[in-house]
């Protein structure tokens, strides 16, 4: 097949988050016999000259992109597209140059499929379905309903109005009815959708989020009796749930954790830490940049426990894959292993109530047989998510003989 992939930000072979699965759905399909052409934004030095996936696509077009906009800029193409502004900034935001390149591929080349990785590429595909010939399967992946995202924000205080989210309601499923398929990485995201708009059901495939099991292993040596415990939480810190989930800990768990265990120290990791994250530094909370699979590796080696205490947000976290594949402990909400279907006390520790939540991780910092044992059984199940197992069943989607049709 020729497929074409939209995603909003490149995918690179030295990249974590989102990014690396596109990377592996990419590498997997090219692997058995696709033609794969990639039209991305390139908003750094590190995305211009990275050539990781010139082995495994056709063509890769780069376009030069920013993530964001003067307020004026903003609001002139909010009038001209009559579309939610935050399709119009941040990653994968509104970008004429991409659009262009997209258009001329569309008039050029016939693609069996086109893919937009995350919702806010579906604006491609809805803004020019007419150029998508019948025979052509488009293609929404919603790494994350943003209606379901803004809502959830708005419930914990944040001041989004109603009309602010009728508006992204609007927009969002009128892009999902203009396509063929969509793509969610859980059973609990295309629920999500559904109940939303009970008409997509027989649209949605749910294709899971995979892990680089020969990439991310236990290390050959680990030391477990440190005189310092280290609990961990990685994320890219300009997605604000990764903000909020620091918060989230450092608010409602630090302090008992501390008590019990006084020689440990808190690391939150990631791409592009904000002022308010760096602000919370001390000398057993240590805040920092860290963002490309080699050093992420080693982070979860150096590590004790990997804390997930995320309240915002839907999709799938590929973190907590990575951590159980390198036989990292892990303590997180449900709302976090969306997908894993974890069986608490075994392979993790699941809690809402942070109290609880605090307690799991004191007991596994405290006790080095259960830390061996839970990441033991981590490592299992981690197995079972291999990428080239999710990419399998994206094939099985994309062969579907009702493809096509709807545009």
């Amino acid at each position: 097949m020729n497929i074409l992939f939209l995603p909003k930000l490149l995918p690179r072979a030295d990249i974590i988050g989102g990014p690396i699965l596109i990377y592996h759905r990419i590498k997997n399909l090219s692997s058995m016999g696709h033609k794969i052409t990639l039209i991305a934004p390139a908003y750094s030095d590190a995305d211009r000259n990275d050539k990781s996936l010139e082995p495994f696509c056709e063509r890769v077009i780069k376009v030069d992109s920013v993530r964001e906009r003067p307020q004026a800029e903003i609001e002139a193409l909010y009038k001209q597209f009559k579309r939610p502004r935050n399709f119009l900034t941040g990653d994968g935001g509104y970008n004429e140059e991409l659009e262009g390149a997209f258009t001329s591929f569309l008039k050029e080349t016939h693609f069996d499929a086109i893919i937009a990785e995350y919702a806010m590429m579906g604006q491609y595909i809805e803004a020019n379905c007419s150029l998508i010939p019948s025979d052509t399967t488009a293609i929404i992946s919603v790494h994350e309903c943003y209606t379901k995202a803004f809502e959830m924000r708005a419930e914990k205080g944040e001041d989004i109005n109603r009309d602010t989210l009728k508006e992204l309601f609007n927009y969002e499923f009128e892009m999902y009815d203009t396509v063929d398929r969509i793509l969610t990485l859980t059973k609990e995201d295309a629920n999500i959708l559904i109940n939303y708009a009970p008409n997509l059901k027989n649209k949605i495939r749910v294709v899971p989020h995979g892990v680089d099991t020969a990439f991310y292993t236990p290390p050959k040596k680990k030391s477990w009796e440190r005189n310092t415990k280290k609990i961990l939480y990685l994320g890219n810190f300009q997605h604000y749930p990764n903000v909020d989930a620091v918060k989230n800990f450092i608010n409602h768990c630090w302090a008992k954790i501390l008590r019990e265990v006084p020689d440990v120290k808190f690391y939150a990791i990631g791409c592009n830490p904000p002022q308010e994250l760096l602000d919370l530094r001390c000398e057993n909370i240590i805040v920092r940049e860290g963002g490309t699979n080699e050093n992420v590796r080693q982070i979860y080696w150096d590590s004790d426990v990997l804390v997930a205490p995320i309240e915002l947000g839907t999709g799938f976290r590929g973190k907590l894959l990575e951590a159980k594949a390198c036989g990292l402990p892990v303590v997180a909400t449900r709302l976090a292993t969306f997908g894993m279907n974890p069986v608490n006390g075994k392979d993790m520790f699941v809690a809402d109530d942070y109290d609880v939540f605090s307690e799991y991780v004191i007991m596994l910092l405290n006790n080095v047989k259960l830390r061996k044992k839970i990441g033991m059984n981590a490592l299992a199940r981690a197995m079972k998510f291999d990428h080239k197992h999710a990419a399998e069943k994206l094939e099985r989607v994309l062969k579907e003989e009702d493809n096509g049709g709807s545009n």
